[in-house]
């Protein structure tokens, strides 16, 4: 009996000591890190699709026009270059991958202030569907790691009344 009070007295202590521990970053350091972006520009080498490139770009401005910094924050311009593109065949479908850098820039220096670099896979059975996803991938990845705002999509409802958005 002892030996099992003691045991719990000691999984009680443990527990309350790692329940004292934070595990996310400051908010001056949440606060820190976000930039004012003011455009961002695709490139890519020759064997990547236009569309591709466009459809991450045309995605990245919307979700740059729908985004308002109530706080002064630095200027940036993002550069968003696709590196390696990969495309292969599976037993069912088509797998394409595509490395992406992006840097963002000060609109006053032209200093590379920050830089991401990520993959983004996307598996399907239709060749056109592969590179919408593949473009959403990016767009909304670069979209999360600068805290730009994402346009929601249109319902019955805001078709109806354009001005419930």
């Amino acid at each position: 009996m002892y030996r099992q009070l003691k045991r719990f007295g000691m999984v009680l202590l443990a527990s309350l000591a790692l329940m004292s521990f934070r595990l996310g970053p400051e908010t001056g350091e949440r606060d820190r890190l976000i930039y004012d972006v003011r455009g961002a520009f695709v490139a890519a080498r020759p064997d990547v699709s236009p569309e591709l490139m466009q459809s991450i770009h045309y995605q990245v401005a919307n979700a740059i026009n729908d985004t308002v910094r109530v706080r002064a924050r630095p200027r940036v311009v993002l550069t968003i270059r696709l590196e390696s593109y990969t495309k292969g065949s599976l037993l069912l479908g088509q797998r394409a991958s595509v490395k992406a850098v992006v840097r963002a820039a000060a609109v006053q220096t032209g200093e590379v202030i920050a830089e991401a670099k990520f993959t983004v896979t996307a598996i399907g059975i239709d060749a056109s569907s592969i590179e919408r996803d593949l473009a959403f991938g990016v767009a909304e990845r670069v979209i999360s790691e600068f805290k730009l705002n994402r346009t929601a999509p249109s319902t019955l409802a805001t078709a109806l009344f354009p001005g419930s958005r």
